[in-house]
C-alpha cells in the first residue's frame, strides 16, 4: 500500500485530479452492475414468486372450500364389498380389469392393464360418488399413449 501511496504523490495535481475521477468512476460502475441492478433483479423475482405462490394459495384455498361444501356420500352409497362396487364400476367404465383383490375389510387393490389416460382420471374422480376414496393410485405411461392403472380404494367413511 506504501508504493501505491508513493506513487499517488508522485502525481501533479492534474494527475491526482484524472486519476480519483476513474477511479470514483470504477467505483460507481461496481456499484451499479455487482450491488443494485442484482439486488432489483432479485426483489423483482421475489415479487413475482410471492404473487404465483399467493394466487396459488387462493386457489388451495377455493379447492378447500369446494370441498368441505360438497355433499358428503351416505355410507348407504357403497351397497356391498369394495372389490365388487369398484370392479363393477370399472366395468361400467369399459375397462379390462386384470386383477381385483380384497385387502382387508375396507379396501380393494385393482388393476387396469390398459386404459386411456383421460378415461382413467376421469373414472377414478367418479368414484367418490360411490362411496369410495383413492388410498394410493400408479399409472405407468405406455408408449402407445395408454397408461396402466394400480389403484387402492376404501370405504369414503374409513
Amino acid at each position: 500500500m506504501d508504493r501505491v501511496t508513493a506513487w499517488y504523490i508522485g502525481l501533479t495535481t492534474r494527475e491526482r485530479l484524472l486519476v480519483s475521477v476513474a477511479g470514483a468512476m470504477v467505483a460507481l460502475v461496481v456499484l451499479v452492475y455487482g450491488i443494485v441492478l442484482p439486488v432489483g433483479t432479485a426483489l423483482d423475482d421475489a415479487a413475482v414468486r410471492h404473487r404465483v405462490a399467493t394466487e396459488r394459495a387462493g386457489r388451495i384455498a377455493g379447492q378447500i372450500a369446494a370441498l368441505k361444501s360438497a355433499p358428503r356420500v351416505a355410507a348407504a352409497a357403497l351397497a356391498g364389498p369394495v372389490e365388487q362396487v369398484a370392479g363393477a364400476s370399472a366395468q361400467e367404465a369399459g375397462f379390462v380389469v386384470q386383477s381385483n383383490q380384497r385387502r382387508g375389510s375396507d379396501m380393494a387393490v385393482i388393476v387396469i392393464p390398459t386404459a386411456r389416460p383421460s378415461a382413467a382420471l376421469a373414472w377414478i374422480d367418479g368414484l367418490s360418488a360411490q362411496g369410495l376414496a383413492v388410498e394410493q393410485l400408479t399409472m405407468t405411461p405406455a408408449p402407445d399413449g395408454t397408461v396402466s392403472v394400480s389403484v387402492t380404494l376404501r370405504r369414503s367413511g374409513s
